[in-house]
Formats: C-alpha cells, structure tokens, sequence
C-alpha cells in the first residue's frame, strides 16, 4: 500500500527534525543512536521518543510563533508544552527522567532538556539573567514538575501549575515583579 504525499511530507518532515539538534545542527548517525534515535535497534523504544519529542516540539514551536515578545513567547511554549502532556500522558512520560531511565537511557532526558533549553537561550536576554541559574537547570525543574504530576496521576492539576512555571521559566531573566506580571497575563489573557 502506497504512502499518500500528506503522509510523505509529514514523514519527511518528521525526519528533518528528529536529524537536528535544538540549534538546527544536522545530527550523525552515531548521535542519534547514543540518544535513543529509531536507527539505534540495541534502544527499544527509540523511534517512539523521537515522535513524541517531534511532537512537543512542535506544538511548542508553533506556540511560540504566534507571539511577538518574548516573555510572552515563553510563556505560549510553556502553556502548550503542558497541554501537549495532558493531552498525552503517555508520550509526554517518554520524555521525562522517568520515561529515559525505563529504557537505561538519561541522554534521551538530557537530549530533551538541551533541545527545549535552546528555545529559550534563542532569544533569551541572557545578559539579564541572574547569576548562577542555567536554562538547563530552569528547563530539567519544569520537565521534572510536569513528569512528577503525570507520574502520581495529577494531570488535573497541570492546568493550574501553567501559570506558576510561566513565573519559574521568566524570573531568573525578569525579576519577581516583570515574571509575575506575565503570569498574570497568561493565566487571565482578558484582564
């Protein structure tokens, strides 16, 4: 059975961003296979985290591009990252420490964090940023909080955690006051 050209442009796609890192760096073979890659068959397992990271991936991207300044670009990445995981639990589990350790592969949680931390170094006002705080550090606290509320099966309560990691996610760049205003925002765009 032949393969539509929808599903060709999305498998190739697909491909496309699974083959880079997070600053668009083509990946070797022998990297993908180091971080779980769907050519790496000693990594079971390998091909579904690299579709549920395309996924969050995109739905981050695409979230982030629909805003202009960029606490608020932060915070829509952040806003769909989580609803991406409460949509799908179980592919956002893959991509935590938990989900890595169950195949014996952390790369795959630091392949993460590092892909998603450069999100936010693309544009970040790193000259601002408060010493002794890394994106790494920033992003590996936000991945750990929503994988431990999937893990004890508090999905429920991720809608109303989205503001307080906006809050986490700015205030090393921002200050108490500027991060709290946009997450005030983002959790009552109206007001």
């Amino acid at each position: 059975m032949g393969r539509g050209p929808l599903k060709n442009s999305l498998s190739g796609l697909l491909v496309f961003l699974v083959s880079r890192d997070a600053w668009g760096t083509k990946l070797t073979a022998a990297k993908r296979r180091e971080m779980g890659g769907a050519d790496s068959s000693a990594n079971p397992g390998g091909g579904q985290f690299l579709l549920a990271l395309a996924g969050l991936e995109t739905a981050v991207l695409d979230a982030c591009a629909t805003e202009a300044e960029w606490p608020a670009q932060v915070a829509a990445g952040i806003y769909a990252g989580v609803d991406f995981a409460i949509a799908n639990p179980a592919v956002a589990r893959l991509l935590t420490a938990d989900g890595a350790a169950e195949y014996g592969c952390m790369s795959r949680y630091e392949r993460v964090i590092a892909r998603l931390a450069g999100f936010i170094q693309v544009k970040a006002p790193i000259a601002k940023r408060l010493p002794g705080s890394t994106d790494e550090a920033l992003v590996a606290g936000i991945v750990g909080l929503v994988g431990d509320h999937i893990r004890i099966g508090r999905v429920d309560r991720l809608v109303e955690l989205r503001p307080e990691l906006v809050l986490l996610a700015l205030l090393p760049y921002l200050g108490f006051s500027e991060a709290q205003s946009w997450a005030n925002r983002t959790a009552h765009p109206s007001g």
